[in-house]
């Protein structure tokens, strides 16, 4: 199962067109894909979805997921590796209004190289992504540890750390 996360994002912001896209891929690959969509106002032809849930219903997607496809945003990504399931980041862009700036490109920018996560910074390259990773996941021993997994949380809490 993909779970397409995209956060708590308030009406304003939405993430609209990554929820477009990824409906339009769940519409021709053969994995179930289930969607947070919070406030977007269009509603998936060829997904599972819903608005909001709890923290541990989140948890419990991100348990579940085979790959999860998401905003870069920080709670997204270390849930991601917290249950070591590969990620695709695509972040908001402030220049589409889907945030107040451009943090979430910055964050994106210090995920690039790791294995467990292919960052998109255009839509057009998020279906061969998700193919990328779903295969790069079968590939992948879930019990594995990953060296590099502690050196990115940490770079994920100093970015944290460094924003206003």
């Amino acid at each position: 199962m993909i779970f397409v996360t995209i956060g708590s994002a308030v009406k304003g912001i939405e993430f609209t067109r990554l929820i477009k896209k990824m409906d339009e891929i769940a519409g021709k690959i053969s994995e179930e894909v289930v969607m947070q969509i919070g406030t977007v106002p269009y509603e998936p032809q060829n997904a599972k979805y819903f608005r909001y849930t709890s923290y541990q219903g989140n948890l419990f997607y991100f348990q579940k997921a085979s790959l999860v496809v998401g905003h870069s945003g920080t709670g997204t990504i270390l849930n991601a590796l917290r249950f070591q399931v590969p990620i695709v980041v695509v972040p908001r862009r402030h220049h589409y209004g889907e945030h107040v700036d451009d943090h979430q490109v910055e964050l994106a920018q210090r995920l690039v190289g790791n294995e467990l996560i292919k960052v998109v910074y255009e839509l057009e390259g998020l279906e061969s992504a998700v193919k990328e990773m779903l295969e790069r996941r079968e590939k992948l021993d879930k019990g594995k540890a990953y060296p590099e997994r502690n050196a990115l949380i940490k770079t994920i809490r100093d970015f944290i750390d460094r924003c206003p």
